[in-house]
């Protein structure tokens, strides 16, 4: 077992449906506690060597909270720079799970150049940013060059043209209706749209009508003293807000785009929309770093700073990453940490009662082959950050 620990899930079933669930987490919630008495920037360092998975985000998360808590002040170009890096991560993050995870569904190939493409993307990212080795420090050296970025752009674009959607990003995310959805569909013949069909085609897809909420935005200054108190751990390993259950990814993200509404109202919140959500993310990071690059080249649009926690030697930070929101807080005296903390969206999203549990509820089938293969469908479209076991019981 990797040092990102699993995800096992047990289901028991009774007239061929599920009627409970078990979910339990090998995640290592704990190791966090292994930076106390750390120089802030010696954790900075060990942050992405030890959070591999979605390493931007958690990096970005890291260092805003380091900077509140040291009373730094970045520059606002470093701050949108760093968000700018965590976009392209998502973009990475989405293509590779569709171009990997998806393909079992196509026989089209996965080329070299494709890959190499996906392989190299942050390293080219960062350079084009921040001088070497010195990206999501407290005080990096920008290093911002216009035209490496515009080509990193250009090909997450092409990428997403060729391989995911057949036509433009910004084309596919215009699809507004289920209408255009389906004439997609019909047409193409990519790796998303080849899942799609698939399981559009599945006659046994639940609706997955079972309420899942979106996360709200949180106070910064009640996380930090909800993170505070005596049950802290608790509430990292299974985290709730004033009682409540919430979810957070790409689904929560898009609620509002016109298609994910008609999805849901024939689907409910079950694998296609999710799926869907994934696609229109991915669809719109081109057009958002380009908006990002603009605004940094002085063109157009403005910026908005994160938020504060108003506490001295305390900092919260707070990121939108590829699979939902992180949040790390950091309290430090005379530049050592002091206690370090990470709440991260799988923990929200596999929840004991959270949404996985309660799509699972859902699931029925007469063979057991085919409702295990309901609970992966759904396990997957969530999106843990790590492996999962399932097993029926």
């Amino acid at each position: 077992m990797s040092i990102e620990g699993e995800i096992r899930i047990e289901l028991t079933c009774q007239d061929e449906r599920v009627s409970q669930v078990v979910i339990n987490s090998t995640r290592p919630l704990n190791l966090p506690k292994i930076f106390s008495g750390k120089p802030v920037d010696e954790l900075l360092s060990m942050i992405p060597m030890l959070y591999s998975v979605c390493a931007t985000a958690q990096s970005a998360a890291a260092v805003k909270a380091c900077r509140q808590a040291t009373g730094i002040a970045a520059d606002w170009r470093i701050e949108l720079l760093e968000q700018m890096l965590v976009n392209v991560e998502t973009a990475r993050e989405h293509l590779w799970r569709i171009m990997t995870d998806w393909s079992n569904h196509s026989e089209s190939a996965l080329s070299r150049d494709h890959l190499a493409t996906l392989a190299t993307l942050m390293s080219d990212a960062r350079l084009a940013c921040f001088r070497k080795g010195d990206s999501f420090t407290l005080k990096p050296n920008i290093n911002f060059d216009a035209a490496a970025i515009e080509s990193i752009i250009q090909r997450i674009d092409k990428l997403c043209h060729e391989k995911i959607f057949a036509v433009s990003p910004a084309e596919w995310y215009g699809l507004e209706d289920q209408q255009a959805f389906d004439r997609w569909l019909e047409k193409s013949d990519t790796l998303a749209a080849t899942l799609l069909r698939d399981l559009c085609e599945q006659t046994d897809n639940d609706r997955g009508d079972w309420g899942a909420e979106a996360l709200p935005q949180l106070d910064h200054r009640e996380v930090c003293q909800r993170l505070s108190e005596a049950d802290a751990d608790a509430f990292i390993a299974a985290p709730d807000w004033h009682g409540r259950i919430y979810e957070t990814g790409p689904l929560t993200r898009q609620l509002n785009h016109p298609l994910i509404v008609q999805l849901m109202q024939n689907f409910g919140q079950g694998v296609i929309p999710r799926l869907v959500a994934r696609l229109l993310e991915l669809a719109s990071l081109p057009a958002r770093l380009s908006r990002q690059l603009r605004t940094l080249t002085g063109s157009a649009g403005s910026f908005e700073k994160s938020s504060e926690t108003d506490s001295p030697n305390q900092g919260l930070g707070e990121v939108e990453a590829a699979r939902g929101r992180l949040f790390h807080r950091a309290v430090q005296q005379q530049g050592k940490i002091h206690q370090y903390q990470i709440v991260a969206p799988t923990e929200w999203n596999f929840h004991p009662q959270g949404v996985v549990c309660q799509g699972l509820k859902t699931l029925s089938a007469k063979h057991e082959k085919r409702l295990l293969q309901q609970a992966e469908q759904l396990i997957s479209a969530v999106d843990p950050c790590v492996g999962f076991q399932l097993e029926l019981v």
